[in-house]
């Protein structure tokens, strides 16, 4: 059984906090590389990522009938472009180093404040 942890009050949805957390998670789970994933096992909505956006017309996820999730090869294509200095959607970048201090967080052996153990 893999533990990991999450925040027990995400960030808001479009903050950088927000794409660092979610950039965390999807490396952490393996999704970044093709693994499947019950990613509502870190926050409960991913319903704007099952379906293209306004601005990128493609769903980034998939969600299976068994309720785990994979990326799609535009999902991989959309959330790699976050750290880049181009994002696809303008505005949504975010850095390595955001991202390895929220990778560190969801490994790390003793919850910090604001965190909870989740097993899988």
């Amino acid at each position: 059984m893999e533990v990991l942890n999450k925040l027990v009050n995400p960030p808001s949805s479009n903050s950088k906090d927000m794409r660092a957390y979610m950039q965390a998670i999807l490396e952490v789970t393996g999704l970044m590389s093709g693994q499947k994933y019950p990613l509502e096992k870190f926050m409960s909505n991913y319903g704007t990522h099952l379906k293209p956006k306004e601005k990128f017309p493609y769903p980034t996820l998939n969600k299976d009938s068994e309720g785990m999730y994979k990326l799609t090869l535009e999902g991989v294509r959309f959330f790699s472009s976050r750290l880049t200095d181009e994002p696809i959607i303008k505005g949504q970048l975010v850095t390595r180093d955001e991202v390895i201090n929220m990778i560190k967080c969801l490994v790390a052996d003793s919850p910090r404040e604001g965190w909870v153990k989740i097993s899988v």
